[in-house]
Parts: structure tokens; C-alpha cells; sequence
């Protein structure tokens, strides 16, 4: 967890700044939006100028035909009130506002308004001028005023950029939480594949680069624990299969010399056909082992399912003779031209393992079925012996030792079924899939899916 508390600082950091950010963002979009506002009621028809206007061309007596045309042109009003509080001039007043001001009544207009109609005055020697301007169309503020529609805008405004400000929080939001799992997923999959005891290539640096680098010493680690397993298993392999050559030689000479006894010769002839179990078990384990750890390379090439098939067949007939155990073998003509993308070799080893259980589980003799079937996308390869079958715990053994791609020495820990093991290992190498099924009336069925090509 020590990699993982910077990296939270950096990401509350950037929060922070992306908050300060957007304040500042914020202050200067309001300025520029309001400064705008108010420029855009700047000009010829801004009060001061106007009243600079007016007072040019007016006197206390009365107004220019300039000063009224240039009133009525902006839609405003002008009075110009003497001393004495009369007014001795107005121009377009609206009705209701007064021709007689009192000093009361000055004090109180001075602030904004006459008759809620916004007025603007400028002081001469002469008396007052007062210019005025449609309702709602200032709003005044002691010492400073602020365009209505400026203040009308300002709710739109609000809700602009709060709807702004919640995007940009929830894009950093997605953009942060992507970053994260970008980083994270890579390491949970790396650590998936260390629970299954698999190595993971190398894992990208990034914000997380202390952990991926303990994760990735994690997997050479094992890495290097399953080549030593593997390179063990093979020497092995190798040591007994030279000394085991021998005995089987000397027991299949022992038992084909007609001057030996018959007991001897029996002896003899069960040595042999132990050795030949013995031989065959230490292939398959060397063979497990190898797909376990992703070492026995697939050299694939378009094959005929319908060829393998009949080879297995042949080589189990030969290899048990005896006539207690009968093949019924059954190919469908879209079958026996499908193809697929297979390794031949390991193909056949798989089809010969699945015959192979079906002999070595039924010593009392069965028949065994062997049909052939293909649609267009797949060909389905079934295999079933109406012999003694599976019982239910040894079946949800086998089921779920395939589900979970147990290791092999798990599988030896089962005693029984490591060629069906190593069958499955190469299906799903060839991203094929197999299944078991066993009838409670007796029987084993195994069936073998893969695609055509």
C-alpha cells in the first residue's frame, strides 16, 4: 500500500488545482461577461454622453431641436428644473412624472428614480438637468449603476456555468478513474495469474510503477519456479526411461523364450506390460507438465479430423487386442471433409488418452462408440463406452479439476484421470471444448468440439 498513498496525493493535488482552477475560471468569465454587458449599453446613448449632449445644446430656457431629436431618436426624456423647483422645460416626460420638485423631492430622485423611471441629472448654473430612460432599463445602484439586462441575464448565466463547472468536474472524474483502472487492470490480471501459479509478462510503468515492479518480481519469481518443475520432471523422465527401456527389453525377451518356464514367462510378460503403464504414465506427466507451464510449442497445419480419428482408433486396437473390448466407429460425410487448424500429433494424443480411459477404467470389457459429426462452424467428436462409468463424486472431481486448470500435481493427487486431464489441456489449446457425462444407468460419454477452418 506504500506505492499506492503518493499516488492518492497526486490525485487529491490534482483535485485541489483543478478546483482552484475552475474558481478562477469562473471569476473571469463573469468579468468578461458583465463588462461586455455594460460595454454593449456604452456610446452615444450612455447617460453621461447624453447628458454632455443635452447640456451643449440646451439652456435653462428651453431645448434645442438637436437636443429633442436626439431624445426621441433614444426613446428618453429630459426636464430641466430652476431653483425655485419648476420646470422650465421637458421634453416627452411620461405621464405622472411631476413639472414641481420640492428639495425632498430632489434628494429622494437623486438616489435613482422618478416614478420608477431611471433619471440621470448633471448640475448646471442655471438649475438642474435631468435626463430619463424607459423603466427596466437601469438599475440603479448608489454611487454606480448596472444594466438591466445585464441582471436579467445573470440567473442564465448562473446556470451556464454551473452546468459547466459539473462536466468539468465529472470528465476529471472519468478521465481520473480510466487513469486509474488503466493502471489497475493490468496488475489485477497479473495477480489473477499468479493465484493460478502462471507467470505475466511485463507489466507497463506508470503511476503505479512500485507495485507493478513487485508484482513483476512476483512473476519471474514463479516463472522461473515452473521452468525449474518442468526441466525437473523432464530429467527426470529421462532417467527412468533409459533403465525402463532395459527391463521391458529383458521381460518381453524372459517372455517370448520358449526354454524359460511358464510361470517365469508369465512373470515375465507382467513385468513388460507394467513397464509399458509405467512408460506411458511418465509420458503423460512430462506432457502435462509441459502444457501446464506453456511449454510444448503447437505446431498447427490444416488437418482432416476424420484422419486423427481413425489413427487413435487403429493405435488403441493395436495396443489392446483383446477382444473383450469392441470400437464402433461412425463418420458422417460433411465430416469427412471438414478440416481444422490443429497440431496432428497432439490431436491424436488427445483422442488416444480418451480411448485409452475408456480401456483402462473397464477391465471387465466394453464396447466403445466413436462417432464423427460437423455443421458449419465446428466439428463435434464424440466418444462413449457403455462401461461401468463415473461415479457422481469422481465425476464433479474430474469437472471441476478441468474447470479450474489444476496443476499437475494436483492431478497426481487424483490417481485416476491424468490422460483426460492432458485430452483437456490440449482441447483448450487448440480453443476447442471438451466435456464429460456420465448416465447414471452406467457409461461414459466424452465429447470434443473444435472449429473448423
Amino acid at each position: 500500500m506504500k506505492s499506492l498513498r503518493p499516488y492518492i496525493a497526486r490525485n487529491l493535488a490534482f483535485f485541489a488545482a483543478l478546483m482552484v482552477a475552475l474558481l478562477a475560471f469562473n471569476a473571469a468569465a463573469f468579468g468578461i461577461f458583465f463588462s461586455g454587458a455594460v460595454a454593449h449599453e456604452a456610446g452615444d446613448a450612455s447617460p453621461a454622453a447624453m447628458l454632455h449632449a443635452i447640456e451643449d445644446t440646451t439652456s435653462a430656457s428651453e431645448a434645442s431641436p438637436e437636443a429633442k431629436s436626439k431624445l426621441r431618436e433614444n426613446g428618453l426624456w429630459a426636464l430641466f428644473i430652476k431653483p425655485d423647483g419648476d420646470c422650465s422645460w421637458s421634453v416627452d416626460a411620461p405621464e405622472g412624472v411631476p413639472l414641481h420638485y420640492t428639495l425632498q423631492d430632489v434628494a429622494r430622485f437623486s438616489k435613482g428614480y422618478i416614478s420608477d423611471y431611471p433619471v440621470f441629472t448633471r448640475v448646471t448654473d442655471a438649475g438642474l438637468l435631468v435626463l430619463g430612460y424607459p423603466k427596466d432599463s437601469y438599475m440603479k445602484i448608489t454611487g454606480n449603476y448596472i444594466p438591466m439586462r445585464a441582471v436579467q441575464a445573470l440567473p442564465s448565466f448562473l446556470v451556464v456555468m454551473a452546468f459547466l463547472d459539473v462536466g468539468c468536474l465529472f470528465l476529471a472524474y472519468w478521465l481520473s478513474k480510466r487513469r486509474t483502472l488503466s493502471g489497475l487492470e493490468p496488475i489485477e490480471d497479473a495477480i489473477e495469474a499468479l493465484g493460478t501459479g502462471k507467470a505475466t509478462d511485463s507489466l507497463p510503468k506508470g503511476t503505479l510503477a512500485n507495485l507493478s515492479e513487485s508484482v513483476t518480481r512476483a512473476s519471474d519469481l514463479i516463472a522461473k519456479q515452473n521452468e525449474a518443475r518442468a526441466n525437473w520432471i523432464a530429467g527426470i523422465s529421462h532417467d527412468i526411461r533409459t533403465p525402463l527401456t532395459l527391463i521391458m527389453g529383458n521381460a518381453e525377451r524372459i517372455a517370448s523364450d520358449p526354454s524359460v518356464p511358464s510361470d517365469a514367462s508369465g512373470r515375465a510378460a507382467l513385468i513388460s506390460a507394467q513397464s509399458a503403464k509405467i512408460s506411458n504414465l511418465i509420458n503423460d506427466l512430462n506432457l502435462a507438465s509441459q502444457l501446464e507451464y506453456d511449454m510444448q510449442p503447437l505446431h498447427k497445419a490444416k488437418a482432416k479430423p476424420s484422419k486423427i480419428v481413425r489413427k487413435a482408433v487403429a493405435d488403441a486396437i493395436n495396443a489392446c487386442p483383446e477382444t473383450r473390448y469392441s470400437y464402433e466407429m461412425e463418420i458422417e460425410q460433411e465430416a469427412e471433409k471438414a478440416a481444422v487448424e490443429c497440431d496432428e500429433r497432439l490431436l491424436g494424443r488427445a483422442i488416444g488418452n480418451i480411448l485409452q480411459n475408456s480401456v483402462t477404467h473397464n477391465p471387465q470389457g466394453c464396447r466403445i462408440r466413436i462417432g464423427l459429426d460437423a455443421t458449419d462452424e465446428h466439428v463435434l467428436i464424440t466418444i462413449e463406452d457403455d462401461g461401468a462409468g463415473a461415479a457422481g463424486e469422481g465425476l464433479l472431481a474430474l469437472l471441476k479439476s478441468q474447470e479450474h486448470a489444476s496443476s499437475t500435481d494436483e492431478n497426481l493427487d487424483l490417481r485416476h484421470g491424468l490422460g483426460l486431464q492432458i485430452a483437456s489441456r490440449v482441447i483448450r489449446a487448440h480453443q476447442g471444448n471438451l466435456s464429460f457425462t456420465a448416465p447414471v444407468e452406467g457409461g461414459f460419454k466424452t465429447e470434443v468440439q473444435l472449429s473448423r477452418c
